[in-house]
């Protein structure tokens, strides 16, 4: 009990610094117009992965700073591609739109897999740059440990949810 409230109270105050700017892990933004078809030039590392019965491609965020950068200042994301955020500790994970330019469904899956939690269709409008903290952050009141960020309608159109699995690698 004592290693999961040292891991939620860490996160939290990872969460408060980010607010802060303190973690502002910002590369240049991609600047040149990508074309959707192009999409490994922004997510060149993907593995394969099963959400449900649909395969899709995976981009990792395996460390702290993939973590927080996530999909900010991203242009899009492509339908068949997702964001595996792999944490390796189960909590509730809380995540935020900071600098997105697209809504997005999120996906919360336990150790084994199975999807505990999805949020649909957020929007970019829930982060505020005037005022970080009071943004709006969503997490899953079971806990999880992975995260997976689709393009917003993905869980509806294939018909994603709670209790279906995340399979990964796919081979």
């Amino acid at each position: 009990m004592w290693i999961y409230f040292a891991v939620q109270h860490e996160q939290q105050e990872v969460r408060y610094a980010v607010a802060r700017g303190e973690y502002e892990i910002r590369d240049d933004p991609i600047k040149e117009v990508v074309q959707e078809e192009d999409w490994r030039a922004i997510y060149p590392n993907t593995i394969q992965i099963l959400i449900g019965d649909v395969v899709v491609q995976a981009s990792i965020a395996d460390s702290l700073s993939k973590r927080i950068k996530g999909l900010s200042d991203t242009p899009f994301l492509p339908p068949q591609v997702v964001k595996l955020f792999a944490f390796g500790v189960p909590g509730t994970h809380s995540i935020w739109m900071k600098n997105m330019n697209y809504s997005i469904d999120i996906i919360w899956a336990s150790e084994d897999g199975t999807i505990v939690h999805i949020e649909e269709n957020v929007s970019p409008n829930t982060y505020s740059k005037e005022s970080p903290a009071s943004s709006e952050s969503f997490s899953s009141p079971v806990p999880a440990w992975y995260v997976v960020e689709t393009s917003a309608g993905f869980v509806a159109s294939n018909t994603i949810a709670v209790g279906d699995k995340v399979v990964l690698p796919v081979r």
